[in-house]
Protein backbone atom coordinates (compact mmCIF):
# COMPACT_ATOMS: atom_id res chain seq x y z
CA UNK A 1 0.00 0.00 0.00
CA UNK A 2 1.28 3.28 -0.67
CA UNK A 3 1.48 6.37 1.67
CA UNK A 4 -0.72 8.80 1.44
CA UNK A 5 0.39 12.41 1.06
CA UNK A 6 -1.25 15.98 0.24
CA UNK A 7 0.46 19.23 -1.19
CA UNK A 8 0.17 22.62 0.30
CA UNK A 9 0.02 24.90 -2.45
CA UNK A 10 -1.62 25.53 -5.72
CA UNK A 11 0.97 27.14 -8.03
CA UNK A 12 3.20 25.98 -10.58
CA UNK A 13 5.69 24.90 -7.85
CA UNK A 14 3.48 22.40 -6.75
CA UNK A 15 2.46 20.98 -10.18
CA UNK A 16 6.11 20.88 -10.72
CA UNK A 17 6.33 18.65 -6.90
CA UNK A 18 3.27 16.79 -8.18
CA UNK A 19 5.29 15.46 -11.50
CA UNK A 20 7.94 14.38 -9.49
CA UNK A 21 5.76 12.37 -7.06
CA UNK A 22 3.97 10.33 -10.02
CA UNK A 23 7.16 9.79 -11.08
CA UNK A 24 8.56 7.73 -7.84
CA UNK A 25 5.03 6.46 -7.82
CA UNK A 26 5.59 5.39 -4.22
CA UNK A 27 2.92 7.81 -2.61
CA UNK A 28 -1.15 7.95 -2.97
CA UNK A 29 -1.34 11.59 -3.65
CA UNK A 30 -5.15 12.62 -1.51
CA UNK A 31 -5.08 16.16 -3.09
CA UNK A 32 -3.99 19.98 -2.61
CA UNK A 33 -5.00 22.98 -0.60
CA UNK A 34 -5.10 26.22 -1.56
CA UNK A 35 -6.51 29.59 -0.34
CA UNK A 36 -8.09 29.38 -4.09
CA UNK A 37 -9.58 25.84 -6.28
CA UNK A 38 -7.75 26.12 -8.89
CA UNK A 39 -9.33 22.98 -10.00
CA UNK A 40 -7.41 19.63 -11.17
CA UNK A 41 -3.89 19.66 -11.36
CA UNK A 42 -2.10 17.29 -13.37
CA UNK A 43 -4.91 15.19 -12.01
CA UNK A 44 -4.54 15.79 -8.64
CA UNK A 45 -8.06 17.32 -6.94
CA UNK A 46 -8.35 20.24 -5.06
CA UNK A 47 -9.11 19.67 -1.26
CA UNK A 48 -10.16 22.99 0.48
CA UNK A 49 -8.11 25.61 2.29
CA UNK A 50 -5.40 24.81 4.53
CA UNK A 51 -8.24 24.79 7.52
CA UNK A 52 -9.15 20.87 5.35
CA UNK A 53 -5.59 19.27 6.72
CA UNK A 54 -7.14 18.99 10.26
CA UNK A 55 -9.93 16.40 9.27
CA UNK A 56 -7.35 14.91 6.75
CA UNK A 57 -5.02 13.92 8.78
CA UNK A 58 -7.84 12.29 11.62
CA UNK A 59 -8.87 10.28 8.56
CA UNK A 60 -5.43 9.29 7.32
CA UNK A 61 -3.31 8.87 10.09
CA UNK A 62 0.49 8.91 9.09
CA UNK A 63 -0.35 10.98 6.15
CA UNK A 64 2.69 13.01 4.84
CA UNK A 65 2.47 16.64 3.33
CA UNK A 66 5.26 18.42 1.31
CA UNK A 67 5.16 22.03 1.10
CA UNK A 68 4.18 23.04 -2.59
CA UNK A 69 4.95 26.78 -2.23
CA UNK A 70 7.56 28.08 -4.09
CA UNK A 71 8.11 31.53 -4.31
CA UNK A 72 10.66 34.38 -5.79
CA UNK A 73 11.09 36.24 -2.37
CA UNK A 74 11.90 36.34 1.02
CA UNK A 75 9.31 35.26 3.24
CA UNK A 76 8.35 33.44 6.12
CA UNK A 77 5.62 31.71 4.28
CA UNK A 78 7.20 28.32 4.48
CA UNK A 79 8.15 28.22 7.74
CA UNK A 80 4.91 29.10 8.89
CA UNK A 81 3.36 26.17 6.92
CA UNK A 82 5.93 24.16 8.23
CA UNK A 83 5.02 24.79 11.82
CA UNK A 84 1.46 24.34 11.44
CA UNK A 85 2.16 20.71 9.69
CA UNK A 86 4.00 19.67 12.42
CA UNK A 87 1.31 21.00 14.96
CA UNK A 88 -0.93 18.31 12.89
CA UNK A 89 1.45 15.48 13.25
CA UNK A 90 1.84 15.29 9.46
CA UNK A 91 5.04 13.67 8.39
CA UNK A 92 7.37 15.38 6.10
CA UNK A 93 9.52 13.00 3.72
CA UNK A 94 12.20 14.38 1.45
CA UNK A 95 11.37 13.94 -2.18
CA UNK A 96 13.87 13.49 -4.24
CA UNK A 97 14.03 13.05 -8.07
CA UNK A 98 14.91 9.94 -10.19
CA UNK A 99 16.87 12.13 -11.87
CA UNK A 100 18.80 13.69 -9.60
CA UNK A 101 22.47 13.25 -8.49
CA UNK A 102 22.98 12.55 -4.41
CA UNK A 103 26.52 11.52 -3.41
CA UNK A 104 26.10 8.63 -0.67
CA UNK A 105 27.12 10.57 2.61
CA UNK A 106 24.72 13.44 2.23
CA UNK A 107 22.32 14.23 4.60
CA UNK A 108 19.23 15.73 3.81
CA UNK A 109 16.68 16.90 6.35
CA UNK A 110 12.63 16.72 6.28
CA UNK A 111 10.36 18.14 4.19
CA UNK A 112 13.16 19.18 1.38
CA UNK A 113 12.54 18.97 -2.04
CA UNK A 114 15.09 17.90 -4.87
CA UNK A 115 14.10 18.11 -8.43
CA UNK A 116 15.30 16.92 -11.48
CA UNK A 117 18.79 17.21 -12.96
CA UNK A 118 19.83 18.35 -9.78
CA UNK A 119 23.42 17.02 -8.55
CA UNK A 120 24.04 17.30 -4.57
CA UNK A 121 27.98 16.25 -4.07
CA UNK A 122 29.60 14.40 -1.39
CA UNK A 123 29.80 15.40 2.45
CA UNK A 124 27.26 18.50 2.24
CA UNK A 125 24.64 19.00 4.34
CA UNK A 126 21.23 19.68 3.50
CA UNK A 127 18.45 21.39 5.74
CA UNK A 128 14.92 20.93 6.18
CA UNK A 129 12.34 22.30 3.89
CA UNK A 130 15.07 23.08 1.49
CA UNK A 131 14.15 23.60 -2.84
CA UNK A 132 16.86 22.24 -4.54
CA UNK A 133 15.06 23.08 -7.26
CA UNK A 134 16.08 21.93 -11.47
CA UNK A 135 19.47 21.60 -12.65
CA UNK A 136 20.85 23.12 -9.13
CA UNK A 137 24.19 21.84 -8.55
CA UNK A 138 25.62 21.85 -4.72
CA UNK A 139 29.16 21.03 -4.82
CA UNK A 140 31.48 19.07 -2.15
CA UNK A 141 31.26 20.00 1.74
CA UNK A 142 28.24 22.52 1.54
CA UNK A 143 25.49 23.42 4.17
CA UNK A 144 22.40 24.71 2.64
CA UNK A 145 20.34 25.23 6.11
CA UNK A 146 16.64 25.02 6.45
CA UNK A 147 14.41 26.98 3.99
CA UNK A 148 16.75 27.68 1.91
CA UNK A 149 15.64 27.73 -2.04
CA UNK A 150 17.91 27.35 -4.98
CA UNK A 151 16.29 28.10 -8.50
CA UNK A 152 17.14 26.52 -11.38
CA UNK A 153 20.80 26.50 -12.76
CA UNK A 154 22.28 27.71 -9.72
CA UNK A 155 25.91 27.05 -9.09
CA UNK A 156 26.82 26.53 -5.47
CA UNK A 157 30.91 25.77 -5.43
CA UNK A 158 32.87 23.44 -2.65
CA UNK A 159 32.46 24.42 0.86
CA UNK A 160 29.80 27.22 0.63
CA UNK A 161 27.32 27.84 3.58
CA UNK A 162 23.62 29.08 2.25
CA UNK A 163 21.94 30.78 5.38
CA UNK A 164 18.23 30.09 6.79
CA UNK A 165 15.94 31.15 4.44
CA UNK A 166 17.67 32.71 1.66
CA UNK A 167 17.04 32.81 -1.88
CA UNK A 168 19.48 32.14 -4.63
CA UNK A 169 18.35 32.88 -8.45
CA UNK A 170 18.24 31.21 -11.30
CA UNK A 171 21.66 30.86 -13.22
CA UNK A 172 23.58 32.57 -9.74
CA UNK A 173 27.04 31.29 -8.80
CA UNK A 174 28.23 31.16 -5.43
CA UNK A 175 32.12 30.94 -5.83
CA UNK A 176 34.09 28.31 -3.09
CA UNK A 177 33.87 28.89 0.84
CA UNK A 178 31.75 32.04 0.39
CA UNK A 179 29.08 32.52 3.46
CA UNK A 180 25.43 33.69 2.81
CA UNK A 181 23.77 35.46 5.77
CA UNK A 182 20.07 34.47 6.58
CA UNK A 183 17.33 35.91 4.46
CA UNK A 184 19.70 37.15 1.88
CA UNK A 185 18.43 37.37 -1.79
CA UNK A 186 20.77 36.52 -4.69
CA UNK A 187 19.86 38.01 -8.08
CA UNK A 188 19.33 35.49 -11.21
CA UNK A 189 22.73 35.40 -13.04
CA UNK A 190 24.42 37.29 -10.24
CA UNK A 191 28.48 36.47 -9.12
CA UNK A 192 29.22 36.30 -6.05
CA UNK A 193 32.87 36.26 -4.82
CA UNK A 194 32.72 37.75 -1.21
CA UNK A 195 30.39 36.72 1.92
CA UNK A 196 27.20 38.22 1.81
CA UNK A 197 27.31 39.19 5.32
CA UNK A 198 24.17 41.49 5.57
CA UNK A 199 20.65 40.73 4.78
CA UNK A 200 19.51 42.02 1.57
CA UNK A 201 19.16 42.04 -2.25
CA UNK A 202 22.63 40.76 -4.02
CA UNK A 203 22.70 41.91 -7.78
CA UNK A 204 25.29 41.99 -10.95
CA UNK A 205 28.75 40.51 -11.47
CA UNK A 206 30.41 40.41 -9.46
CA UNK A 207 27.62 40.55 -6.70
CA UNK A 208 27.25 43.70 -4.45
CA UNK A 209 24.43 44.32 -2.14
CA UNK A 210 21.92 46.68 -3.58
CA UNK A 211 19.03 47.00 -0.64
CA UNK A 212 19.34 45.98 2.84
CA UNK A 213 18.12 45.91 6.22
Amino acid sequence: MKNKIVLIGGGGHCKVIINTIKKLNNFEILGYTDNTDKGFLLGVKYLGTDSALLDIIKENKNCSAVIGVGGVTISNKRQEIYKMLKEMEFELPVIISRDAVISEDVSIGEGTVVLEDAIINVSSQIGKCVIVNNGAIIEHGCVINDFAHLTPMTRISSGVNIGNNSFIGSGAIISRNRKVLENCFIGAGAVLVSDATKQGLYLGVPAILRTGN
